[in-house]
C-alpha cells in the first residue's frame, strides 16, 4: 500500500514544492507534502489517495527506497496490502524519512498507517486511513502525533477497446498531524481544517486529484494528478494556501514484462526510469522492480544533486476473481454438497430427527442446489421412519409440486403410496398405484410399486393376484428377497408346493448384501425345512440340514432349532430331540415357540419312560397355550394409550416440520431443543405401540397351532397319567402311543416367521 501521509521536515530535506513550477510558497520552518513517493508510487494504490487500494488485485508486498546519491538524505517505506473479498481492501505501510547533518546529529519521521477502502459499487470505492507519525528532530525532540485522509475513486471504464481509467479524489490531512514547537516534546493532537494553535502548527491538509489511463492493449500508461496545497491555510503560516502543483508521467511498454518512464513531478524537474517484471515464478505470482534516477538542479536548485529511487513490488495468492470465483463455488458447490453429505451421514446412522433438519437446511439454503430433490426425499424418509407421516406426506407433496422436472417425482408418489399402506389404507394405496402405473410405468419406481401391491394383494388374500405383482421383480431389484418370500408363503396357501418350494430355494441361492436379506435367507430356509418335512414324501434329513444352516442370532433361529428336535423326534431319537427343545426353552422364555417346546420336550420324556418329567413338561405346554400372549384387554389398553398420545404427537409432527424448513439460527436451535422432549416421550410412546402390534400380529399367527398344541398335549398327558396309573395302558392306549412318532408334525406349512 502507498497511502498518504509521509511528512517531511524542510529542516534537514529542504523540500519545497512548486506551484505550476514556481517558487516554494512555504517559510523554510514549515512541513508540506513531499510527493516523490505519491509519483513513484504507481496506480494502484495512490499515494496520495486511500481509495486507490480497493484497486490491488492480489495480496501486495512493496518496498521502495529513495535516495541522494551521497546518501546524506534519503526515504523508504514498506507497505502490505490485503484484498479481503470484492468489497473491502486492508492495507499498512511503514515509512522512514530521515538525513543526518554536520555534529553527527540526525532528523528521522516515521509513519505507521492503516487504511481501510470499500467499494460502495462495482466502479466507486472510498478508503480511508490513519496514521501515526513519530518526529525525531536532531535527538533533542521527539513527539507522537496522528492523521487521518479520507479519499474516493471511480473506475468509470474498463475495456479492452479503450482501456482502464481511474479517477481520485482526496483530502489529505483531513486530521492534520501537528508539530510541536515545544522543547518537550511527546504527543501531539491533531488539528482541524487549519485553526490556529499556541502549542504546534499543522501539516496542511491538501486536496489531491489523480487521472490514470492505461490503453492501446496495456502498451501505454499515463498519468495526471493535481493537488491543491494547504486548503484550510492559515495566515499565520505564512504564504498564499490553495497552492496548485501538477505531475505528469507517461510509461510506455517495450513487451509485457519491460517498460520505460518519463516523468515531470510536482517539485519541478524531469526523471527518467524503467520497471521490468516477471510473472509466475517460485512464490511470486508478480515481480517488478523500478527504477528511476533525476538530478534536482535540472530545473530548480535543490541542493541535492543526483537523486535515484528503486522500488520492488511481489504479488502473493489468489487474485479477488479467484477468491470470489472459489467462494462462489464453495457456496453453490462445495458448501451444499458437504452440508448433503452432513445430512447423509446422519440418516444412515438412523439419527433421523437430526437428519431431517439438515435435509432441510440444504433444501432451505440451497435451493438451486442439484440435489436438492434428492435431500427433499430424504428429509420426507426422515419422518417416515420416525413413524411421522403426517410430516413425510406433508414435504412428498411439496415437493411433487416444487421440483416438476425432478427424476425423483415418481418416488414421491410411491413413498405416499407406501405411506397409505403402512397405514392400512389399502384403497388409497391402490389408487395411487394405478397412477404411478400409468405415469411412472417405465421408471425403477415401478417394480418397487409392484412389491408394495403385491403385498396388500397379500393381505387381502388374493394371493395369485399378489403372486402375478410380485413375480415381475426380479434379482438385483431390492426387494427381490421379500417378493420371493411372500410368493413362497402365498403359494403354500395356494397348495402349490413345488412352486412354494422354487421360491424359497431362490431366496437361498442369491448372494445377502445385507443383515435383512440374511435373516430373510435364514427364514426361507426354515421355510424349506418345513415343506421337507411335511411333504408328501417326507424328506426329514433335508429338513434337518436346512434347519441346522441358520445361525445363532437369526430371527428365526428358534423355530430353527424346533425344526431340528422335531426331525429328531420324527426318527424316534429322543436324546437329541430333547436337547434343542431344552435350549429354547432356557434361552427363549419369551419366544412363541416356548409352548411347543415343552410339548417336544414331554415327548421325548414319554418316549423315554420318564413319565413324571412327561407329565410336567406337558402340563407347562398346556399351560402356555390355553391364554393368547396377546390378549383382547392388552390390545384394548395398547390402543387406548396411543390414541391417547397421538394428538401431542401430531403437534410434535407440525412443529418439527416447520422447524425443518428453517435455517439453523441460534433462535432456531433452541427451539428445536425446547422440542427434543415432547419429541422423545411421543416417539417412545409410537416405538412401544409399534413393538406391541408386532407383537399382537405374532400372537395372532400362533393361534393357528393353538388348536394343534392343546389337543396333542392333552391327549398325550392324559395318556401319560394312565399308563402312571395302572403300571399300564389299555390296549387302545397303547396302540394310540405306538403310533404317536408317525403323527408328529410341525403344523401348518407356513407357521412361523413371514
Amino acid at each position: 500500500m502507498r497511502t498518504s501521509v509521509i511528512k517531511t521536515a524542510v529542516l534537514g530535506l529542504t523540500v519545497a514544492s512548486t506551484s505550476l513550477f514556481a517558487e516554494a510558497t512555504y517559510s523554510p520552518h514549515k512541513y508540506q507534502q513531499n510527493d516523490w513517493f505519491a509519483e513513484f508510487g504507481g496506480n494502484t494504490a495512490m499515494y496520495v489517495n486511500p481509495a486507490g487500494i480497493s484497486e490491488t488485485d492480489q495480496l501486495e508486498f512493496s518496498a521502495a527506497f529513495f535516495s541522494s546519491i551521497s546518501g546524506e538524505a534519503s526515504q523508504e517505506y514498506v507497505s502490505l496490502t490485503f484484498p479481503m473479498d470484492y468489497k473491502h481492501t486492508l492495507g499498512f505501510s511503514f515509512f522512514e524519512n530521515g538525513a543526518s547533518i554536520d555534529g553527527g546529529k540526525s532528523y528521522g519521521e516515521y509513519a505507521f498507517l492503516l487504511g481501510y477502502a470499500y467499494r460502495l459499487m462495482h466502479c466507486i470505492a472510498l478508503g480511508i486511513d490513519v496514521s501515526v507519525l513519530y518526529i525525531n528532530q536532531f535527538d533533542d525532540v521527539k513527539q507522537v502525533t496522528v492523521g487521518s485522509d479520507v479519499g474516493l475513486s471511480w473506475n468509470p471504464l474498463n475495456s479492452s477497446k479503450f482501456g482502464y481509467l481511474l479517477v481520485g479524489v482526496a483530502l489529505q490531512n483531513i486530521a492534520q498531524p501537528g508539530v510541536s514547537m515545544e522543547d518537550d516534546g511527546g504527543f501531539v493532537a491533531p488539528g482541524f481544517f487549519g485553526g490556529d494553535r499556541d502549542d504546534a502548527y499543522n501539516i496542511p491538509s491538501n486536496l489531491n486529484f489523480s487521472l490514470f489511463w492505461r490503453g492501446f492493449n496495456r502498451v501505454i500508461e499515463a498519468k495526471a494528478e493535481l493537488s491543491l496545497i494547504d486548503v484550510f491555510h492559515s495566515d499565520s503560516e505564512g504564504g498564499d494556501g490553495l497552492n496548485p502543483e501538477m505531475s505528469f508521467t507517461l510509461t510506455y511498454y517495450l513487451s509485457p514484462h519491460l517498460g520505460v518512464r518519463l516523468r515531470f513531478t510536482k517539485e519541478g524537474y524531469p526523471v527518467a526510469g524503467a520497471t521490468v517484471n516477471v510473472k509466475d515464478v517460485s512464490i511470486f505470482r508478480y515481480l517488478a522492480l523500478d527504477l528511476e534516477m533525476s538530478h534536482d538542479d535540472l530545473y530548480a536548485k535543490k541542493n541535492r544533486g543526483f537523486i535515484w529511487a528503486v522500488k520492488l513490488t511481489s504479488r502473493f495468492g489468489d487474485t479477488r476473481e479467484e477468491k470470489i470465483g472459489e467462494e462462489r463455488y464453495r457456496r453453490l458447490k462445495i458448501e451444499p454438497e458437504n452440508d448433503y453429505r452432513a445430512a447423509m451421514r446422519l440418516y444412515l446412522n438412523r439419527e433421523f430427527l437430526q437428519a431431517a433438519y439438515a435435509f432441510g437446511k440444504v433444501q432451505t439454503k440451497y435451493p438451486a442446489f442439484h440435489l436438492v430433490d434428492q435431500a427433499a426425499f430424504y428429509k420426507a424418509k426422515s419422518f417416515e421412519n420416525l413413524r411421522m407421516h403426517k410430516a413425510a406426506k406433508s414435504v412428498y407433496e411439496d415437493a411433487i409440486k416444487r421440483y416438476p422436472q425432478s427424476d425423483q417425482r415418481a418416488k414421491y408418489h410411491f413413498q405416499l403410496m407406501n405411506i397409505d399402506y403402512k397405514e392400512g389404507k389399502y384403497i388409497d394405496a391402490m389408487a395411487k398405484y394405478q397412477n404411478i402405473a400409468q405415469k411412472f410405468g417405465e421408471s425403477d419406481v415401478k417394480a418397487d410399486a409392484d412389491y408394495v401391491a403385491g403385498q396388500i394383494k397379500f393381505e387381502q388374500g388374493l394371493y395369485q393376484e399378489s403372486v402375478d405383482l410380485l413375480a415381475a421383480i426380479l434379482p438385483g431389484n431390492a426387494n427381490y428377497f421379500y417378493a420371493r418370500y411372500t410368493m413362497g408363503i402365498a403359494y403354500s396357501r395356494l397348495g402349490k408346493f413345488d412352486e412354494a418350494e422354487n421360491c424359497f430355494r431362490d431366496i437361498t441361492e442369491q448372494p445377502v448384501s445385507n443383515q435383512s436379506e440374511r435373516d430373510l435367507q435364514d427364514a426361507a430356509k426354515v421355510k424349506l425345512g418345513h415343506i421337507y418335512f411335511s411333504g408328501e414324501k417326507a424328506d426329514i434329513p433335508a429338513a434337518a440340514q436346512m434347519y441346522g444352516q441358520v445361525q445363532p442370532g437369526s430371527p428365526v433361529y428358534d423355530e430353527a432349532m424346533l425344526g431340528i428336535a422335531w426331525s429328531f423326534l420324527k426318527v424316534n431319537k429322543p436324546d437329541e430331540a430333547i436337547k434343542p427343545a431344552q435350549w429354547i426353552i432356557k434361552n427363549m422364555p419369551e419366544s412363541f415357540l416356548v409352548s411347543e417346546a415343552y410339548l417336544v420336550q414331554g415327548y421325548c420324556f414319554f418316549i423315554k419312560k420318564d413319565y413324571n418329567n412327561a407329565v410336567k413338561s406337558l402340563e407347562q405346554a398346556e399351560k402356555r397355550t390355553e391364554q393368547p400372549v396377546v390378549t383382547v384387554a392388552a390390545r384394548d389398553s395398547a390402543r387406548q394409550a396411543f390414541d391417547a398420545m397421538q394428538d401431542e404427537f401430531d403437534s410434535v409432527q407440525v412443529k418439527a416440520l416447520d422447524l425443518a424448513r428453517q435455517l439453523p439460527t441460534p433462535r432456531v436451535q433452541s427451539k428445536r431443543e425446547a422440542l427434543q422432549p415432547s419429541f422423545d416421550k411421543a416417539n417412545a410412546a409410537i416405538e412401544d405401540y409399534a413393538a406391541f402390534t408386532q407383537k399382537a400380529i405374532q400372537s395372532d399367527r400362533f393361534e393357528s397351532n393353538r388348536k394343534r398344541i392343546l389337543d396333542d398335549a392333552g391327549f398325550t398327558l392324559a395318556t401319560v397319567k394312565t399308563k402312571m396309573g395302572q403300571g399300564a395302558a389299555n390296549s387302545e392306549a397303547a396302540q394310540e402311543l405306538e403310533s404317536l412318532d408317525d403323527d408328529l408334525d410341525l403344523g401348518d406349512d407356513d407357521g412361523g416367521l413371514e
